[in-house]
C-alpha cells in the first residue's frame, strides 16, 4: 500500500501518536472540491484565509511570523509536533483550514487550531465537516478530550462549537498578540471508543457535504470561485 493510504494493521499507531501522512497528501475529491493534508507551500494562502477572516473583526490583525510563526512552515510545524493540518480547497483556492496539536502538558488531550472557512462557503456545513476531521484523528489517538481557545470576537464560530458538542468553561485567556486577543476555552469530552480515521471516510463524507450543496440548489459556481472578478 502508499504512504498515503496504509493497510489498517500499518494506521494503528501508538496510543497518542499520528499516522505518518505526506505533505500535500490527497484525501478526496469531488465535485472540484479538493481535501488533503497541508504543505510549506500553503503558508501565504493560509495567511490569507486567516487574514481575510480577521478582518470582518475590527481590530483583529494578523502578524503571522510573530503571532502565529507556525504558519510560515506549517506543514514541517505541526509534523514536529505530531500533529495533523488539513487543507480543504476549491478551484485552487483555499477555502477551509483545520489543525490538530496535541496538549503540550498532556497528550491525552488534543487542541483544534486554525479552523477557518472563506466566508461564502459558512453555513454549508464545512465548519461541521472540519471538525469531525479533528475528532475522528482524537479518537484514533485515544485522546480523551478534545480543546480548543476561540477569540471572544468570534460570536459566530462561538454557535457553532456549541453546537457540535463543545462546553464553554470558565477559563479565559490573553494573549500579547498584535490584536490583544482575548479567548475564551472551550472543550469536548471523548467517550472511550477508539476509532480509525481512515481517509476513504473522509473522502467519503467530503462527497457527500458537496453533492449536498448541489441538492440544495446552492450555486457551485460561486461556492469553487469561479467566476468572480
Amino acid at each position: 500500500m502508499s504512504d498515503l493510504f496504509p493497510t489498517p494493521a500499518e494506521r494503528v499507531p501508538a496510543r497518542g501518536q499520528a499516522v505518518p501522512v505526506s505533505p500535500g497528501g490527497v484525501i478526496g475529491a469531488y465535485g472540484g472540491v479538493v481535501l488533503r493534508y497541508v504543505r510549506d507551500e500553503d503558508s501565504a494562502a493560509i495567511i490569507s484565509l486567516i487574514s481575510s477572516v480577521w478582518s470582518e473583526y475590527p481590530g483583529k490583525i494578523l502578524a503571522a511570523s510573530r503571532d502565529m510563526p507556525e504558519l510560515l512552515a506549517p506543514a514541517t510545524d505541526y509534523a514536529a509536533a505530531n500533529g495533523r493540518f488539513w487543507i480543504v480547497e476549491a478551484g485552487g483556492e483555499i477555502i477551509g483550514t483545520v489543525a490538530l496539536k496535541p496538549n503540550a502538558n498532556d497528550p491525552t488531550i488534543v487542541e483544534l487550531q486554525k479552523m477557518y472557512v472563506a466566508h461564502r462557503l459558512r453555513r454549508n456545513g464545512l465548519g461541521s465537516f472540519l471538525c469531525s476531521l479533528v475528532e475522528r484523528e482524537a479518537r484514533e489517538r485515544g485522546s480523551r478530550a478534545i480543546e480548543l481557545w476561540s477569540d471572544v470576537k468570534l460570536l459566530g464560530a462561538h454557535r457553532h462549537y456549541k453546537r457540535y458538542g463543545f462546553v464553554r468553561g470558565p477559563e479565559v485567556r490573553f494573549l500579547a498578540d498584535a490584536s490583544r486577543t482575548v479567548q475564551y476555552y472551550y472543550r469536548l469530552e471523548l467517550a472511550d471508543a477508539v476509532t480509525v480515521a481512515e481517509p476513504a471516510v473522509d473522502a467519503a463524507i467530503l462527497r457527500s457535504l458537496v453533492a449536498s450543496w448541489a441538492a440544495r440548489g446552492a450555486d457551485l459556481a460561486t461556492i469553487l470561485g469561479q467566476g468572480r472578478p
